[in-house]
């Protein structure tokens, strides 16, 4: 079938883009994909992918083209993964068995959005497919690498990482979301800053550029004008915002030290915009839970009077602030690139679901 046909029988997850030219729905975010009910013995995706190739570091070769990772997930559990390379439409059998069953099976890309494209055309099972239906709250994970799980199942301290070591379900904000029943969606991109740095430190795009858009990293590859999110269409209970990590680059690798306090309010200011603009496009009755953790809370200070003084000026009782407890490399060893590994997200998963509760009472 079609996935287009398919999609008024599916839950989509996620920020996602159809696009009428290729005919393919694309599942590029962290986590993006869709829920599929059928009855049948197999369930397969024809499915074509897209190569990232990302800037080294300087002095470094050349790194090797990044492609997206798909996995399907049944009764919570992460039951297949695979890397695509096929840049042309290819048949995947993500689930199969000897006997016709029912089953609920969620389609996911677990790899990070400029690491690779996936675009998913047609869905196929031997049976028939069902009506499904979630009308649980939702919640939004937006960040960086670490809410990206950047080398999350990395070998212990190795400096570079594959993107199929890449595993969203894993992460720190996919566990909260489970924990506390909430269905999950994610906007994040490795390196990327809150909000553009008075002198940029590396030249790269911030999250104040990209938020509004439904998917400016692959409406840009492709070539056209990006396309702006329904948040109207898609309310979002709770939004997770977990940036600033790569903000205090700019400021911590600056040679001029008389320039760091005027960085670091050039910082404040900028991410209380950010942060009025997620305001905006959510509306007055969703959560806002301003966080940062758990590689560097150099900024939190200032994320944290941002949220005082938003708070005191609009009276928006639904405004929060929250620091992870930092990295625990003896206890929980390390990721690729000093990233926090499979253990520290879920730590940082339990750490935010309990501050979730302290204002929902689940």
């Amino acid at each position: 079938m079609k996935i287009k046909e398919l999609l008024p029988l599916t839950k989509v997850h996620g920020r996602t883009i159809y696009d009428e030219e290729k005919e393919a729905l694309f599942v590029n975010w962290t986590n993006a994909g869709f829920t599929v009910s059928l009855t049948g013995r197999y369930l397969k995706i024809r499915a074509v992918a897209m190569s990232d190739q990302l800037a080294g570091f300087p002095g470094k070769p050349q790194p090797p083209a990044d492609w997206p990772c798909v996995g399907a997930v049944i009764d919570d559990e992460l039951t297949f993964r695979q890397e695509l390379r096929n840049t042309e439409p290819e048949w995947i059998t993500l689930w199969e068995n000897d006997e016709v069953q029912d089953k609920v099976i969620r389609v996911i890309k677990l790899s990070e959005n400029a690491r690779g494209k996936l675009g998913i055309l047609e869905v196929a099972t031997d049976g028939e497919f069902h009506k499904y239906t979630d009308n649980r709250k939702t919640m939004e994970v937006v960040g960086d690498s670490i809410t990206c799980g950047f080398g999350i199942e990395t070998p212990n301290g190795a400096f570079e990482f594959h993107t199929y070591e890449e595993n969203g379900w894993i992460t720190y904000g996919a566990l909260a979301a489970r924990e506390l029943g909430y269905e999950f969606s994610m906007i994040c991109e490795s390196g990327i800053n809150a909000a553009k740095p008075e002198h940029p430190f590396i030249p790269m795009h911030a999250m104040e550029d990209i938020y509004m858009y439904t998917d400016e990293l692959y409406d840009k590859k492709v070539g056209r004008e990006p396309e702006k999110w329904d948040f109207e269409k898609n309310h979002t209970d709770i939004v997770v915002l977990n940036l600033g990590t790569n903000d205090n680059n700019p400021i911590k690798f600056y040679r001029n030290f008389n320039d760091i306090e005027p960085m670091e309010k050039w910082f404040h200011n900028r991410y209380k915009e950010f942060v009025k603009m997620v305001r905006k496009y959510n509306g007055p009755e969703t959560v806002i839970i301003c966080s940062l953790g758990s590689i560097d809370t150099y900024l939190y200070h200032h994320i944290k009077e941002v949220v005082e003084e938003l708070k005191a000026e609009t009276g928006d009782e639904k405004l929060f602030s929250f620091e992870y407890i930092p990295l625990n490399v003896m206890m929980e060893g390390i990721g690729a690139a000093g990233h926090p590994s499979a253990k520290t997200h879920v730590r940082m998963g339990k750490e935010l679901a309990n501050y979730i509760r302290k204002f929902t009472g689940e």
